[in-house]
């Protein structure tokens, strides 16, 4: 059983994907031969282990990467059985009952998912992506009059296969079965979802507005920023996806001992604002939820386009823009398995596919700035995992419900991260009897990360197949953050009553009181031994006021090509410092204001 979804699991990862979790397979079978005298398969239980060990463990980066590749897939498939939660206390069957009360059902006659042979269509604007950007403009378009065809290449999931088997949604919804990885110093796992709805899907439903500093950053950057307007355009926003503090009784045991934490600490703390309408506390929103709580934009904004006249083309990958005399005319596409060829013809085109693959897309329509693909920003996320003497038991928290802002304005904003067993098999580095240590204490964890605002050191390549390759080289600034709010994070564990916390550093995980901590801490980190991850990727088609500066100007339409956009968050010039789903989704209504207004609507 655990071999077949391994497989459906790594069929749903990209090629290159594939061949390093097959390479990576074969290296841990054959040089066990060379150190144990027999293949990994062969060696007894004991063996294996110290095998395993030596390599989650060891001093040589590749090997490291190696076993993390590993078990990325196979931790979250062997947790995925109900037997294997069963035997350690966590967690089954506790959405056997659960179902929308209002299921959000699109409308057939205006959702096409296949075609019987090559189809041409014709509208004002074809918009590509149905996420926190895509969506958003469709939907703004459509309820002003404009034909507008959404593209998806993923499908869509009602809340009703939602959240119930993470397994199957990290195959289905999210981009490679969640194994993107930025490579670079360290690797860091940066998971974007495909579905209807994007990666509001299975986000956190966090919603921030951007920071007044970051807007007094862009305006010197001779960008043109209309506060008043701006607030308006958070105003609609907001009010459409629901967006309220959350309520004390949807907060749990995490975000309790995180609270005690910080008031001991006297540190700024409090709830955070999610859209949500409805919640129950689930509790697995990195899933979907099974309720169609969670305002995303496959329960607000991609229906709302559909009602007002927009069509959907659900499972097609657009290939590249069409041009005609130098200005985009269209989108070529196909299903995303392969079949008959889409071709729409649009007056305007909009690529909202997100910053990673936005990049090759974009590349391969022709674009060829020098600034396309660079300046990525991933705000870089840390956490720590504390042992609790009492039970917390952190599945009936909401996951992410409460922030310590004390730090925001130096660039790291601690936010909660209490995640489903087999999101928290990643999280940390274990493996073997280590791990089901950790997993049989799930009751008693705590969990509470942060992020940072990070610099732009990252790059989005577009490889030979049209694929993106992500490089990231975290920097000294931003290494010294995430040592600060380790720190502070260390203080607030152990104040709030910890026994022990699991640092995310390798070789150093497991320290039991406030001082080993801070002895840790307090030398240099060596970033190749931290355990990250990033939710947030920025940048790689930044605005700019002058076209020699970036990929796109402040009305966000190409500098190179005319009458195609972007709208998603590639195009923000620097990092936010906050989840970016709300500024996205601002700055996605202003484009449709300006196409609107060019397209006479």
């Amino acid at each position: 059983m655990v071999a077949e979804k391994v497989g459906l699991t790594l069929a749903s990862v990209g090629v290159e994907g594939r061949f390093g979790v097959k390479l990576a397979l074969h290296a841990f079978e054959w040089l066990a031969l060379l150190r144990h005298g027999r293949p990994f398969t062969r060696l007894d239980p004991e063996r294996q282990g110290r095998f395993l060990h030596s390599w989650t463990e060891s001093r040589l980066l590749i090997l490291r990467l190696a076993a993390r590749l590993l078990l990325t897939i196979i931790k979250p498939v062997h947790l995925s059985q109900r037997a294997v939660k069963v035997r350690l206390g966590l967690p089954v069957d506790q959405f056997a009952n659960v179902a929308p009360e209002n299921p959000v059902r699109l409308p057939p006659k205006q959702v096409v998912r296949s075609l019987d042979a090559d189809t041409e269509v014709r509208c004002q604007v074809a918009v590509i992506g149905s996420g926190a950007g895509g969506a958003v403009v469709a939907a703004e378009l459509a309820e002003r009059g404009v034909d507008v065809i959404l593209l998806e290449e993923g499908g869509f999931h009602p809340g009703t296969q939602l959240g119930r088997d993470p397994l199957r949604v990290l195959q289905e919804c999210y981009r490679d079965g969640g194994a993107t990885v930025a490579l670079g110093r360290p690797a860091i796992p940066i998971p974007l979802g495909k579905t209807v709805g994007g990666s509001t899907t299975i986000n956190s439903g966090t919603c921030f507005r951007v920071p007044d500093w970051v807007l007094d950053n862009w305006e010197r950057q001779g960008l043109p920023v209309d506060r008043a307007h701006l607030s308006t355009l958070f105003d609609r926003v907001e009010k459409r996806i629901s967006v309220k503090e959350v309520p004390e009784h949807l907060l749990g045991g995490s975000s309790s001992v995180i609270a005690r934490g910080a008031e001991a600490l006297g540190l700024s703390h409090g709830p955070l604002e999610r859209n949500i309408d409805g919640c129950k506390g689930s509790a697995v929103c990195a899933f979907g939820c099974p309720r169609d709580a969670k305002q995303s934009t496959n329960i607000t904004y991609v229906p709302d386009a559909l009602k007002a006249g927009a069509r959907l083309y659900s499972g097609f990958r657009a290939r590249q823009v069409l041009q005609t005399g130098g200005r985009a005319s269209g989108v070529l596409a196909w299903r995303a398995g392969g079949g008959p060829r889409l071709t729409i013809r649009a007056d305007r085109v909009v690529s909202s596919c997100g910053t990673i693959w936005g990049v090759p897309f974009l590349h391969g329509s022709g674009v060829r700035t020098p600034h396309l693909g660079r300046h990525l920003t991933i705000h870089p996320c840390a956490k720590i995992v504390g042992r609790m003497p009492e039970e917390v038991n952190g599945w009936e928290d909401t996951p992410q419900g409460y922030k310590i802002d004390e730090l925001v304005k130096e660039g790291i904003h601690f936010e909660g991260a209490f995640v489903p067993p087999e999101l928290t098999s990643i999280a940390v580095p274990f493996a073997g009897p280590a791990f089901t240590q950790l997993m049989e204490d799930y009751a008693h964890l705590a969990v509470f990360g942060f992020m940072v605002a990070d610099e732009g050191n990252g790059r989005v390549w577009r490889t030979h197949g049209g694929r993106p390759a992500i490089t990231y080289w975290i920097s000294r600034r931003d290494l010294a953050l995430i040592q600060r709010g380790l720190q502070l994070l260390s203080e607030v564990f152990f104040a709030a009553g910890a026994e022990r916390i699991y640092l995310p550093i390798s070789g150093r995980e497991i320290q039991h009181s406030l001082a080993e901590a801070q002895a840790v801490l307090s030398r240099r980190l060596s970033p190749w031994g931290l355990e990250l991850a990033a939710f947030h990727p920025l940048g790689t088609a930044r605005m700019s006021a002058h076209r020699d500066k970036g990929v796109v100007d402040p009305d966000l339409q190409c500098w190179e090509l005319p009458g195609l956009y972007v709208a998603d968050g590639s195009v923000f010039p620097t990092s936010l410092g906050v989840n970016p789903q709300v500024t996205i989704m601002a700055w996605a209504t202003r484009c449709a204001e300006h196409l609107a207004a060019k397209l006479g609507a």
